[in-house]
């Protein structure tokens, strides 16, 4: 009986068995179909890093204003939201007694100064003009003198350069007649002109290389003369002259010419004629400036001393009543709005702050990079702001400025970035906190997703596409991955596809 029994009870318990994996595995089949997926379009834009700080808005400008002295209030000239100016009056203390004192103090400087101009001014103006214009027929004199000398020692130098110049065989071998130089030299370079002949096509059979004190090719021409260089000689070649592989030395001057020695002498002449003469003039003018001098019979120093340091003294007196004056005028140091006034006319006031100014120069917003960050931020990078006033609205902003010092909050370095508005919306108030998000890296205008829709199997990625209404399982090439939740397709997606991920 119980050897019966026994595979009666392995039969059932094997069937047992079959039926639950029948039921775990249709479980697992119809759980299949209950899977429910989030789904998104494929599209294009921008993948980007970037580094989320927070920050706060600074104004450029902001300013408590006080009186350094004490005074009775006569004037409130502003009001609470009033814009002014830089330099317009907002408060002004009575001043009575220092615009006395001033215009006091204005006509002492003017006695002083009206004393040290009479002491200084001397004699007549008939005087005056006598003086004024032998000194003026002095140099003008010397100007006369200056120019006749100049075109002199011209005239002697042209002449000891142009004189019986003479054209020379580089090489004492040449039997053919030199060329002819003429005309007056008008340059004032000396040397010697290189003439460096060779056959060529030119009527005369012959062309020359200048080099020295001047530069070219030119022709050699032997029935009229030709130009030498650009400083007014000429030079004419002989007909029946044989010039080929001929070199030629014009010397300027030539030392060799009948009249050199006397045109050299003459020069020389003309030059210490010319230093004679203009020193001659130069003493008649200095002397011309002493009679002037003596004449106007100038006031003693020490007399002038003290009409200057009387002048001095009442203008210090009047800068001082000026400053006290200035004291009693409280002014707008910018340009802002007033956002509060705590005085009245009548009050006295002593120095602390009666007006508070805003200033209307651009807001800066300033964030703290910690330092783990600072690497990555460059002065031009552009930042998306969101303030929690305005919580709906992004504010673009641009990095303008890094600090190069680094503050420590609770053990940790970071450095101030200051970040200025491109289009800053009206609302905008000093004090404002924002969320900041700092664009380190971008790709702009690629094909993207949401990397939640990515999985990576051995370095590879994959997306479900929807491939004939089913969610089929496709590679794709992955480029750009920034830290704002998308990545970059390079390739296996294209804009308009469908993707998908089971929902969590």
């Amino acid at each position: 009986m119980r050897l019966f029994m026994r595979p009666q009870l392995w039969i059932y318990g094997s069937a047992f068995l079959l039926f639950v994996v029948v039921i775990v595995a249709l479980a697992q089949i119809f759980r299949g179909h209950d899977v429910s997926y989030v789904t998104h379009m494929v599209d294009e834009g921008r993948v980007r890093e970037v580094v989320s700080v927070s920050g706060v808005i600074d104004a450029e400008h902001s300013a408590e204003l006080s009186f350094p002295v004490t005074g009775i209030v006569s004037e409130v000239l502003v009001s609470e939201g009033d814009l002014v100016g830089v330099g317009d009056t907002l408060v002004q203390l009575d001043a009575a007694s220092q615009s006395a004192s001033y215009q006091d103090a204005e006509a002492a400087l003017a006695i002083a100064s009206a004393n040290r101009d009479e002491l200084i001014a001397g004699p007549r103006d008939e005087s005056r003009a006598v003086t004024a214009l032998s000194v003026t027929q002095a140099y003008e004199d010397l100007a006369r003198v200056t120019a006749e000398q100049d075109e002199k020692v011209k005239n002697a130098l042209r002449s000891l350069l142009s004189d019986d110049l003479e054209a020379f065989p580089a090489n004492k071998s040449v039997t053919s007649d030199a060329p002819t130089i003429a005309g007056t030299y008008t340059c004032e370079e000396t040397g010697e002109y290189v003439l460096d002949m060779y056959a060529s096509g030119a009527q005369s059979g012959y062309s020359y290389e200048l080099s020295g004190l001047g530069n070219g090719i030119y022709s050699a021409y032997n029935s009229a003369p030709a130009d030498l260089g650009d400083c007014g000689l000429t030079i004419q070649f002989t007909e029946d002259g044989r010039f080929a592989s001929t070199d030629w030395l014009i010397p300027v001057p030539n030392p060799q010419g009948a009249n050199y020695a006397s045109n050299l002498n003459a020069y020389e002449l003309a030059l210490q004629t010319q230093a004679n003469a203009i020193a001659e003039a130069e003493e008649a003018v200095d002397t011309a400036i002493t009679n002037e001098a003596l004449a106007n019979a100038t006031p003693r120093n020490e007399a002038l001393l003290r009409a200057n340091a009387a002048v001095t003294q009442a203008a210090a007196r009047l800068a001082t009543v000026a400053a006290d004056l200035s004291d009693r005028s409280l002014k707008a140091p910018f340009a802002g709005t007033v956002t509060k006034v705590d005085v009245q006319v009548g009050e006295t006031v002593r120095t602390n702050p009666v007006v508070t100014i805003l200033g209307t120069e651009p807001f800066d917003l300033t964030a703290r990079i910690p330092e783990i960050d600072i690497a990555k931020i460059n002065i031009g990078q552009s930042a998306d702001v969101v303030f929690d006033a305005a919580a709906e609205e992004t504010v673009e902003a641009l990095v303008v400025f890094i600090s190069p010092i680094a503050t420590e909050i609770d053990g940790v370095a970071y450095f101030e970035a200051t970040l200025r508005f491109l289009n800053p919306p009206q609302w905008l108030r000093s004090g404002l906190n924002a969320d900041i998000d700092i664009v380190v890296a971008e790709e702009a205008d690629t094909v993207r997703i949401p990397e939640r829709y990515l999985t990576e199997i051995d370095d590879r990625y994959y997306v479900l596409r929807e491939t004939n209404e089913k969610w089929q399982e496709h590679e794709v090439e992955v480029g750009f991955r920034g830290n704002d939740g998308f990545v970059s397709i390079v390739s296996g997606l294209r804009t308009g596809d469908v993707i998908a991920v089971p929902e969590s």
